[in-house]
């Protein structure tokens, strides 16, 4: 995990507009960098594996796999 100064995040929402407000409020945190931005499980997956993000702000409902379904998948998961 990173230091309390500054954790890591992804956004993972399949909505664009939902990841832009999630994306707005984390900017206004200045000890919060955001690593990537997934529109899907699937994304997210390639996210974790290339950034091990500390956090991931993570929507449940997604078309094919959701949020919950795609945590249940993670041996490790982020907070």
């Amino acid at each position: 995990m990173s230091s309390a100064a500054n954790l890591t995040c992804i956004i993972v929402d399949d909505e664009m507009p939902a990841r832009r407000v999630v994306r707005k409020y984390l900017e206004d945190v200045p000890s919060v960098t955001i690593l990537a931005e997934c529109k899907n499980a699937f994304e997210a997956l390639e996210a974790l594996h290339n950034h091990q993000p500390d956090l991931i702000f993570l929507d449940i409902n997604m078309p094919r796999l959701s949020g919950l379904e795609f945590l249940r998948t993670l041996a490790n998961p982020p907070l």
